[in-house]
C-alpha cells in the first residue's frame, strides 16, 4: 500500500468516524459511546470538542462542523501514513537480522 493510498484510507475512516457520530448525535444517542467516565467520542473524534448546539442547523454550526470533520479525516491521514512509516521501518530492521 503506497502513501497515497494510506492517506486516502485514512481519510476514509475519519469520514466513517465523524459520520456515525453525527448520526448518533442527530439522533440524540451519543451517550452510547461513554463507558464509565470515558466518553469514546472525543477519543475517536477529539476535533468534536468544538460543536456547537446548533451543529445541524444554523450556518455558523454547519461551517464548524464541516471544518471539524474536515480536521479528524487529516488527523486520520496522518495516523495511517506514521503507521505505515512505522511498519516499513521496522520491517527494514527485521530484515537486515
Amino acid at each position: 500500500m503506497g502513501p497515497k493510498l494510506s492517506a486516502v484510507f485514512g481519510a476514509a475512516v475519519g469520514l466513517v468516524v465523524s459520520g456515525s457520530v453525527l448520526t448518533l448525535l442527530w439522533f440524540g444517542v451519543s451517550g452510547v459511546l461513554q463507558v464509565g467516565h470515558t466518553d469514546f467520542m472525543y477519543l475517536l473524534w477529539p476535533s468534536s470538542l468544538v460543536l456547537i448546539g446548533g451543529w445541524h442547523t444554523t450556518a455558523r454550526g454547519v461551517l464548524i462542523t464541516v471544518a471539524s470533520v474536515v480536521t479528524n479525516c487529516l488527523l486520520y491521514s496522518v495516523v495511517a501514513l506514521l503507521l505505515r512509516e512505522g511498519v516499513v521501518l521496522i520491517a527494514k530492521i527485521l530484515s537486515r537480522r
